[in-house]
């Protein structure tokens, strides 16, 4: 009979849940993959920061932040108010609608759509609602050489340079190459997206003509805009919810299904996507698209740097989606919204506003022909998991931090075996991270929790274990 053997085995990832359980199905919640290029574990989960009260102003819907001229602007229920660096509002002006706003500015004049057209300009401190009879149904705004682009579901407008009331009816282009209804224009690295219900297509400013735009031959995507909200961009790729659940991206002029079949498979079962929102954001040096389903519950993240194998889940506490509803970098701060609330993003704060964060990450089933065993089952002994250890805080919840261990012998569909494991107190960084676990099965599935308000780096794990014939 064979002896007992440690075997590291890889417990690092992401999140992917196929239809059937015992297929494949990973998890990670409120942690995400570091990439560490540069040493020996290239990648490693961390605790996803938490939040902390910066200021906040009384409402009950955060509608979206913006940032002109490098000061905060947001519309909070039904007034557009401008931040300064200490949090502190200044109402400017009332915004109707109920909807999540859409902004662009050319450095002066930050124009808001709602369901209405509104212009706020920063030169004169004066705020206006839109009387031009060409800018009704606006569906959204960007902007291109001084010039917004406004959307409506037929056609898009083009204002003057700086004037962004001053669009005449000859300053208008359909879809052209495609009889789609549009849903909203998005210029990236200089290339207007133009998206449809079932399609996009590249335009690019030709600097003449009315307006002085044109179509990119030959590169039109037969995929729509599910969710107008869900466009987002970092430096390299632009992010978007298509017609057909899946969540796309373009990075270098490609394009590509960004989510695999596992996030797919969750964004298919849903029954509401089209109030699904998107915003981006950097943490410690890697860019992240973030997407929120509000009707559904369901927060979905994505690390550019390591594409489909990059997503992994934020919950907020009592298992709900996310609670930020924007998120933007400004004043040398990760700043998140929620409500009337700002607050901060904080590596080393690891609850949400006082609000518990459960951290939760569900392995890919192990078997014994993943650990290079020629056997029919596994009985295993023990888990070591390799995790910063020495981490607790000096006194209270947390003092001596725990991580919840749960096996399941039949993949995933319950967890029958449960210890505790300790990751030792304050100081104590060469602290053993074993739990004894005795259990035999054809395939081997962990699910780690822990809601201790402290730290939670896991780089590595190794099973004790032996094949055995059935």
């Amino acid at each position: 009979m064979a002896r007992f053997t440690s075997i590291p085995f890889n417990i690092v990832g992401g999140t992917y849940e196929n239809r059937s359980k015992p297929v494949s199905t990973q998890r990670t919640v409120n942690m995400y993959q570091q990439v560490n290029p540069k040493v020996k574990t290239q990648v490693s989960l961390q605790s996803f920061p938490g939040q902390k009260l910066f200021k906040g102003v009384v409402g009950d819907v955060d509608r979206n932040t913006h940032n002109m001229a490098e000061v905060l602007y947001r519309v909070v229920d039904n007034t557009l108010y401008s931040v300064n660096t200490l949090g502190r509002h200044t109402s400017l002006g009332t915004v109707t609608g109920s909807n999540r706003c859409i902004f662009a500015d050319d450095g002066d004049n930050l124009v808001i759509i709602s369901d209405k057209v509104y212009v706020y300009t920063k030169s004169t401190d004066t705020f206006k609602e839109n009387e031009n009879v060409n800018l009704v149904n606006v569906l959204s705004v960007t902007i291109i050489n001084n010039q917004f682009i406004y959307t409506t579901p037929d056609l898009s407008f083009m204002a003057q340079p700086g004037d962004p009331f001053d669009v005449s009816g000859l300053d208008a282009v359909g879809a052209e190459s495609n009889p789609d209804k549009l849903v909203r224009d998005y210029v990236f690295n200089q290339t207007i997206y133009r998206f449809g219900i079932r399609t996009m297509e590249p335009w690019y400013n030709t600097d003449s003509g009315k307006p002085p735009i044109d179509r990119i031959d030959g590169q039109q995507i037969s995929v729509g805009l599910g969710a107008i909200s869900s466009l987002a961009s970092t430096d390299r790729a632009i992010y978007w919810l298509g017609d057909d659940k899946c969540i796309y991206r373009i990075s270098g002029g490609i394009y590509e299904r960004i989510s695999d079949d596992g996030i797919s498979n969750s964004i298919e079962e849903m029954t509401t996507i089209d109030d699904a929102f998107g915003y981006v954001f950097t943490l410690q040096g890697q860019d992240f698209y973030l997407i929120t389903f509000p009707s559904e519950n369901k927060t979905f993240v994505n690390n550019e740097s390591l594409g489909k194998d990059g997503w992994f889940e934020l919950r907020s506490f009592n298992d709900l989606a996310y609670s930020g509803t924007s998120l933007i970098q400004i004043y040398d701060k990760l700043i998140v919204a929620n409500k009337g609330d700002l607050l901060t993003l904080e590596l080393n704060e690891f609850t949400q506003n006082t609000d518990t964060m459960i951290r939760e990450r569900i392995t890919d089933e192990i078997t014994p022909e993943d650990l290079g065993l020629d056997f029919d089952m596994l009985l295993m002994s023990s888990l070591t998991l390799k995790v910063e250890s020495g981490v607790g805080l000096i006194t209270g919840q947390g003092e001596n931090p725990r991580i919840r261990v749960e096996l399941s012998t039949d993949g995933g569909r319950t967890y029958p075996h449960v210890q505790w494991v300790e990751i030792g107190q304050l100081g104590e960084h060469t602290q053993l991270v074993e739990v004894d676990m005795f259990a035999t099965g054809r395939s081997l599935r962990f699910r780690l929790r822990m809601s201790d308000p402290v730290p939670l780096t896991i780089y590595g794990a190794k099973l004790k274990v032996k094949g055995i014939m059935h």
